[in-house]
């Protein structure tokens, strides 16, 4: 994939429970991930088209966006143009004209659900989040992460009864950003130095990403990291890294068909040896087992 090029998003969810609503239906949900360009001019910043408010096209669904890197601009008609950058959520009412756009010198990564609500949860999102607040800061939030990213698996597996799964997912999201936004004052720098770098082990749970890495990115040092990390988390980073491998492999042991050597060398372990004595050592039995028992219940 050219790294100007943005991931996979996944769209029409298939509902498979028509019978049952939740009150909300999600239409598509994804993330983007867009590498910096020098060669994009300012007059043409990568911008969200199709909704944009010179032109008159909205949407008769809600928008909600994450922000994890990045800076960018939002417009809405007749309002000057606002910054939103990482930590920052987003969310577009139906029929609501609005443009925005990152700037193209700084990697941008965001995630985004589409998704409709009936009058009793529209009503409560807008007590939520009125119209004149619809930029929040929850900063960086590992949890909200996690379950982005499952809502893509269980989209992306096409596992059964999806639309309920994704439903109640949905209103777990807009529970916790309110959650959050309430006790962003209270948050401090550490705390968010640290839940960023919890992030970037899940954005790389594919990869071997030295901690290392991690440290210089947040502008601490290994030492530094490691220990506040440990004191905010209970886990050194290894170990926590470690585990989302392990809780990545269950789930790939149970949803795919993929061999064990396979997900072993997708998670980057060394070899399958050490993949299965760390599987064994953390849920007390080796992968093949794991499988077997679960696929058999």
């Amino acid at each position: 994939m050219n790294k100007t090029e943005l991931q996979s998003e996944f769209k029409n969810v298939v509902i498979e429970d028509n019978d049952i609503s939740f009150g909300l239906t999600i239409n598509s949900i994804g993330h983007k991930s867009i590498m910096p360009s020098k060669s994009i001019s300012e007059t043409n910043k990568i911008r969200d088209f199709k909704y944009h408010y010179k032109k008159g096209k909205v949407s008769n669904e809600f928008k909600l966006i994450y922000i994890t890197n990045g800076i960018g601009y939002v417009c809405f008609e007749n309002m000057s143009e606002i910054e939103i950058s990482k930590g920052k959520i987003l969310l577009i009412y139906p029929q609501q004209k609005y443009t925005y756009y990152h700037l193209t010198h700084t990697e941008w990564k965001e995630y985004f659900i589409r998704f409709e609500a009936d009058t009793a949860y529209s009503m409560m999102i807008n007590r939520f989040f009125p119209a004149d607040k619809l930029i929040i800061d929850i900063g960086f939030n590992e949890e909200l992460v996690k379950l982005f990213n499952r809502a893509i698996d269980v989209v992306k597996n096409g596992l059964k009864s999806s639309q309920v799964y994704l439903s109640g997912m949905l209103f777990h999201m807009l529970g916790l950003i309110i959650s959050e936004s309430k006790n962003k004052t209270l948050e401090k720098r550490l705390f968010q130095q640290i839940e960023q770098g919890k992030i970037i082990f899940n954005e790389n749970v594919f990869s071997d990403i030295k901690i290392e890495e991690i440290a210089s990115k947040l502008n601490l040092g290994y030492t530094s990291f490691r220990l506040n990390f440990k004191k905010i988390t209970g886990d050194t980073p290894a170990k926590y890294f470690n585990n989302l491998k392990i809780n990545k492999a269950k789930q790939l042991l149970l949803e795919t068909p993929n061999s064990i050597k396979e997900i072993s060398y997708m998670l980057q372990f060394s070899s399958i040896e050490h993949f299965s004595t760390l599987f064994k050592k953390t849920t007390g039995e080796t992968p093949r087992d794991f499988r077997m028992r679960e696929l058999n219940k």
